[in-house]
């Protein structure tokens, strides 16, 4: 899952895609005045023979650092008085910190990619505002199209998580996707529906693979949230989306507003869970089952789909047959061939913050490249050469780009230019801490796979973590 982990940034230059310089000349001297020198800028306005040297410190995870230096080649061409000193380690929690506390920003990367080994050090950095504030990006053209802004092409859930701290503290430059993967040969070879617009399409698939003497849905028992975080709890959404309340839904989701565990919405998706569980559409056994063996089940043609996310593609690539092609599915919850079908997505760990206390001159060029990440050809190499999802939305208006993409990804593209889809995250405001809290989160979660084999009915259970719940919540009020 470090594959995916939740994306994402970007960048560019404002203007068309010419490079030349403006001269810019003073007025005449006066009468005994020496002559000034000319300025030369660049059409962003910056100039062209100040020469800056960019500090990169990087993240080297599972998405390797080719797509960078692909990046910064260009970036240093096209405005050859920058240059970059990059730093690459998957340790790089650990140089940061030192860094950091050294307290000398003179020593500190300029932009970096913000992996500390604590999430709450990125948390108290964040509102200590030591990250300069990036949201003068947004208003900006995305590379070699003027007039197309950098907020046009991400989705809401992805820019509104950039937000989490008052301002944008690192740029979204992809994503990872979750919901149910399918090997696309063994649905030609039964003739299955791969892409089913409606419940009862969905439904009935999962009957006919069944029928064919194949499990239906796998998941791994034994990280069960698998299959509730990654599909299941989506139909939440779709259905508030239906019933016209998706809005105040979403608002009450993230802060903990209202029922939670007992929402009609939720209950109506754990139910579904009941019943197809009743039916035998998930494995029996599958409480021992761990992530990469619920994938060895599609990958040797036991099971049909296999609720994970698009990091699956890298995770199993040496397990997987040469003639083996990815397919992606969501759920679609209602019986409305238009209906928006929600899949579950995030902003992966590929993403720059810059050190606020930097000269001026240095930050405005470290933005410049965080635009330049946004071009095309980055997000190509991004997508190909790593496994990231791109989180420019018009990525897939291209069949060009599409064929570009690994595997897994071109599925997932492929199924949002089907069908109405939304990507949204589960991500929350803020989470209670009383241990509660903890206790509702307990109970849900260790009835997943009862529920799944038709052996638990969910609502009692549900009905009790809400409790524990809202006990908790009124705990967080009392504290602050």
């Amino acid at each position: 899952m470090s594959c995916i982990a939740t994306a994402v940034l970007l960048a560019g230059c404002v203007g068309n895609s010419t490079n030349k310089p403006q001269n810019t000349s003073p007025p005449s001297p006066s009468q005994g005045e020496g002559q000034k020198e000319e300025i030369k800028l660049y059409e962003n306005g910056l100039p062209q023979d100040e020469k800056v040297v960019l500090k990169m410190g990087l993240w080297e995870s599972g998405s390797g650092r080719e797509w960078v230096d692909t990046a910064v080649k260009a970036f240093s061409e096209k405005y050859p008085n920058v240059t970059f000193d990059i730093t690459a380690s998957p340790t790089l929690s650990t140089i940061l910190e030192t860094k950091i506390s050294a307290g000398d920003d003179k020593d500190m990367f300029d932009l970096f990619t913000p992996s500390f080994s604590s999430g709450d050090q990125y948390v108290r950095l964040a509102n200590a505002g030591k990250f300069e504030p990036q949201d003068d990006l947004w208003d900006r053209d995305v590379p070699e199209e003027a007039g197309k802004k950098l907020r046009s092409v991400i989705s809401d859930d992805a820019y509104e998580a950039t937000l989490a701290f008052g301002y944008t503290t690192r740029m979204p430059l992809g994503m990872y996707t979750a919901g149910f993967f399918f090997n696309q040969n063994l649905f030609d070879k039964y003739g299955w529906n791969k892409s089913p617009g409606t419940w009862d399409e969905f439904v009935q698939l999962l009957e006919q693979i069944k029928g064919d003497g194949i499990i239906p849905i796998t998941f791994p028992g034994v990280y069960a949230g698998y299959l509730t975080d990654y599909t299941f709890n989506m139909v939440q959404f779709d259905l508030a989306k239906a019933n016209g309340n998706f809005d105040q839904y979403m608002d009450n989701f993230r802060n903990f507003s209202g029922a939670q565990y007992t929402t009609a919405e939720l209950k109506e998706a754990w139910n579904r869970i009941y019943e197809l569980g009743k039916k035998g559409y998930f494995p029996e056994g599958v409480a021992a089952l761990n992530h990469t063996q619920s994938q060895m089940q599609v990958l040797q043609g036991k099971a049909a789909l296999v609720s994970t996310g698009d990091w699956v593609g890298n995770e199993m690539k040496e397990h997987t047959p040469a003639d083996f092609k990815w397919g992606f599915m969501a759920i679609p919850a209602m019986n409305d061939a238009q209906q928006t079908i929600f899949v579950n997505s995030g902003v992966a760990d590929v993403g720059f913050s810059i050190w606020k206390e930097k000269p001026e001159l240095t930050k405005k060029w470290a933005k410049e490249f965080l635009v330049s990440l946004y071009a095309f050809d980055i997000q190509e190499k991004l997508a190909s050469e790593s496994g990231t999802y791109p989180i420019r939305l018009d990525f897939g208006q291209d069949a060009a780009r599409i064929a570009k993409l690994q595997p897994v990804q071109t599925a997932v593209m492929e199924y949002a230019e089907r069908h109405n889809v939304q990507y949204i995250s589960t991500r929350r405001n803020f989470y209670p801490t009383s241990p509660e809290a903890g206790q509702a989160g307990k109970l849900v979660s260790e009835m997943i796979t009862a529920v799944a084999t038709g052996k638990k009915d969910p609502l009692p259970v549900l009905e009790e973590a809400e409790a524990l719940l809202q006990k908790a919540l009124e705990k967080e009020d009392k504290q602050q």
